[in-house]
């Protein structure tokens, strides 16, 4: 009975990893219609010139295959669900996050919708990407947990309310926040067209700190000031790090995360001084999502070494 329940949770594990890894693809997807202006090539929501299959263009290709590509994510979910909800096993330390993942991508579809109808509404695309972001974390919080009962082989508490907010994890949860907030003003240069207000770097108009702030030049160096602070940010995590008794899996994540925050500055870059090429915008996304997952895993993580350490 031991040996079944352990080959449940180690592919329930598996299947967790490979479903974090589709839904980040979406997450590249995303910003790849958006950049090769594919997200009104289909003027009506859920169907394309009222076809379930139109004739397709590049636009209509990139759009309505976004669009079924989530469906498929969708149903891949359900089954989780499903699956989650007749396991014993699974039933009470998962259910509460499918439940949650189900009200997520149904509020995604939503938005989806809202992207289309309101014709690439500023806050209806920021939303959406937001909530693609919260749904990923959703998935990859409940990834942590299985993989700790596979390893400790214990399905209690995960991680206790107080273990997050502890004074020690006060630095990394700032900078959790802070790379969300940062995401979020990507998402409002990219919604408003704001990519190349500052058409050089790293001054902006031939200015350190422009004068003159059109709307969308505010923007771009919010942004950019953004990504300044990020960057410092991120390697104070890796300095306070080095100086705490953290374990080696916690430290080789905030390790991770300076690489990624490194390659995402440099990404930044290359947007501008290139003008805003598609695979570079789309990459620049990816690995800010990529960097908030990571830095948000040390924070879990951190969380899940105190909890143990207050129940021994």
């Amino acid at each position: 009975m031991a040996n079944s329940s352990s080959s449940q949770i180690r592919k329930f594990t598996l299947y967790l990893i490979i479903y974090s890894a589709l839904i980040f693809l979406n997450l590249l997807y995303g910003p790849l219609v958006r950049a090769t202006d594919s997200g009104l090539a289909c003027p009506d929501w859920p169907l394309c010139f009222g076809k379930v299959f139109p004739d397709f263009d590049f636009g209509i290709f990139m759009e309505v295959g976004h669009r079924y590509y989530s469906m498929i994510l969708g149903f891949i979910l359900i089954g989780g669900t499903v699956w989650t909800a007749t396991s014993r096993e699974l039933r009470r330390p998962f259910l509460k996050f499918f439940i949650i993942g189900l009200l997520l991508i149904a509020s995604q579809a939503n938005l989806g919708r809202l992207t289309v109808t309101l014709l690439l509404d500023p806050t209806s695309v920021n939303l959406h990407l937001l909530n693609a972001i919260l749904f990923l974390l959703c998935i990859v919080t409940a990834n942590l947990k299985a993989s700790e009962i596979e390893k400790d082989g214990d399905s209690g508490e995960f991680i206790s309310f107080g273990s997050l907010f502890k004074k020690e994890q006060i630095v990394i949860f700032i900078g959790v926040l802070l790379v969300l907030f940062q995401i979020i003003l990507g998402g409002r240069v990219s919604s408003h067209y704001a990519g190349l207000a500052c058409p050089e770097f790293p001054t902006c108009n031939g200015e350190w700190i422009p004068t003159v702030y059109e709307e969308k030049t505010a923007i771009q160096v919010q942004h950019r000031f953004g990504a300044y602070l990020v960057l410092l940010f991120v390697l104070i995590v890796n300095l306070y790090g080095s100086l705490k008794d953290f374990s080696p899996k916690v430290k080789n994540y905030i390790r991770i995360s300076v690489a990624l925050v490194l390659f995402q500055f440099l990404l930044g870059i290359l947007n501008v001084l290139y003008k805003l090429p598609k695979l570079v915008t789309a990459a620049h996304t990816g690995v800010a999502v990529l960097l908030l997952s990571a830095l948000y895993t040390v924070w879990i993580l951190r969380a899940r070494e105190l909890t143990k350490e207050q129940v021994s």
